[in-house]
């Protein structure tokens, strides 16, 4: 191969000078020194090499030989041990390896400093629910690779995973789950600090609801209700806390008392012990009830007239009257507030039974304040009317111009209130036929299991 720049002969410079063949000898040649003349020695050659093919075949060879070891946890146990479907073979195709390399960045870069905790659940798996998570995974992956990087092409084809696993996660029941704790895992990693920012805390915001009905369904405690979360990301401003931020404070408290319910009914505690947990969960259940009437009051004086009775336009609704609202934000905020409300129904019942009795909780409400068109906490005692109440938003939140985001706030209260009724009423036939519709119209398929008799949970 041709020396360039260099000339084809590999010579001293003195041996080239006088145009004679030079033995190469180093550091200096012997015809110089027999001639008796100074070597003046050879020039440094500057060759360029393509070491491409030889560095991919190394990093494929490197990498078969990682998957090929046992999966341990190392440096940050919070690394996701990825795994694809199938095992990559000596014919590795490039999608694969590129997705190898997005994966490896995200693991060593996205958590670097954050103390070593838990590993994610899921991915080290056969199973079923695995299928669901790789995906979502391998979009995390790519959109932030390419973001980092700043290639527009591979952000776009991370963005077109994630539509693929979302439909993925919004097929199943098990498959939501799984999402909405991945999202619940991310954020709690993160840690409160991480969320003080406006962008921080608006991620923080629109994923709250999401994980807390991830850990009702579980029936497990929230990493939300702990004081930290309630309070740090709102610490360098606390005027951006608003009422509903104060709403999704209360529900994080739901999971974790459900979950002490749940042990008083199901341990085997001493009578002692399972008299004290009894009273530690009446305990809470009255201050949550407290608080929550006290977040009704305060919504009231401060949104007097955001919403009103409208005749209902479908033929099919058994509520002759639809409730309207000034905006999305106030319709999710009264459902939402009724749903948690069924829910501590639910429990007081759970724990007492029919000697239950929420009338102590409205001793201390103040008087002469108009909550109409909504009924008044002193006659929210009939779990039907709440009930009611919530499916009287429906017409509202699935009209058109806000079919996307009213529906999704939307499934979960109607959800509890179908379980208000009996399973062959009218009302439970009428809000089945609003999940099918819903189904079919947005293509959120989770809809259409929200309304059969199985209660799924996730065994974790």
């Amino acid at each position: 191969m041709a020396r360039i720049g260099c000339g084809k002969s590999g010579g001293c410079r003195t041996c080239r000078r006088r145009k004679v063949k030079c033995d190469e000898r180093r550091p200096t040649c012997d015809r110089c020194q027999q001639s008796k003349r100074d070597c003046d020695g050879y020039i440094i050659e500057h060759r360029f090499v393509d070491e491409n093919a030889r560095t991919e075949r190394h990093a494929q060879k490197k990498l078969l030989l990682k998957a090929a070891e046992p999966k341990s946890q190392s440096r940050q146990d919070l690394v996701i041990s990825f795994r694809s479907e199938s095992s990559p073979g000596s014919n590795l195709g490039l999608q694969a390896f590129e997705d190898k390399i997005y994966v490896s960045f995200l693991l060593s870069n996205l958590f670097l400093g954050i103390p070593a905790t838990t590993p994610w659940p899921g991915l080290n798996t056969d199973n079923n629910a695995a299928s669901s998570v790789i995906p979502c995974v391998r979009a995390l992956a790519t959109m932030y690779f390419g973001r980092v990087h700043h290639q527009n092409y591979i952000t776009v084809r991370g963005q077109e995973l994630y539509s693929k696993a979302l439909l993925v996660a919004f097929n199943s029941m098990s498959g939501w789950l799984k999402h909405a704790g991945g999202v619940g895992r991310l954020i709690e990693l993160r840690g409160p600090w991480r969320h003080q920012s406006p962008m921080g805390r608006s991620i923080l915001e629109a994923n709250r609801v999401l994980i807390i009905i991830d850990c009702l369904i579980k029936r497990k405690r929230c990493f939300l209700s702990s004081n930290d979360w309630k309070t740090i990301p709102w610490a360098q401003e606390p005027e951006s806390k608003t009422s509903i931020s104060c709403l999704h404070d209360i529900m994080s408290d739901v999971p974790g008392l459900i979950e002490n319910a749940d042990t008083i009914q199901c341990s085997d505690m001493a009578p002692e012990a399972s008299l004290s947990r009894h009273n530690l969960v009446l305990q809470k259940l009255t201050s949550l009830w407290t608080i929550l009437y006290g977040w009704r009051v305060s919504w009231q004086l401060q949104n007097p007239a955001s919403s009103w009775d409208v005749p209902s336009t479908t033929d099919q609704s058994p509520f002759p009257v639809a409730l309207h609202f000034s905006s999305l934000v106030h319709a999710n905020a009264i459902t939402l507030y009724n749903a948690t409300l069924l829910l501590l129904f639910k429990i007081g019942f759970q724990v007492l039974g029919p000697s239950f009795n929420p009338l102590f909780y409205l001793l201390h409400l103040p008087h002469g304040i108009n909550y109409r068109p909504h009924i008044p906490p002193n006659l929210t005692l009939n779990v039907r009317a709440v009930a009611i109440e919530i499916c009287k938003s429906v017409e509202y939140h699935l009209q058109e111009e806000r079919r996307g985001g009213g529906t999704l706030f939307l499934l979960f209260p109607l959800r509890l209130a179908w379980q208000t009724f009996e399973p062959s009423s009218t009302e439970a036939t009428w809000i089945q036929g609003v999940m099918e519709m819903i189904a079919d119209s947005t293509s959120i398929e989770i809809s259409r299991g929200l309304t059969r008799d199985l209660v799924i949970q996730s065994p974790d």
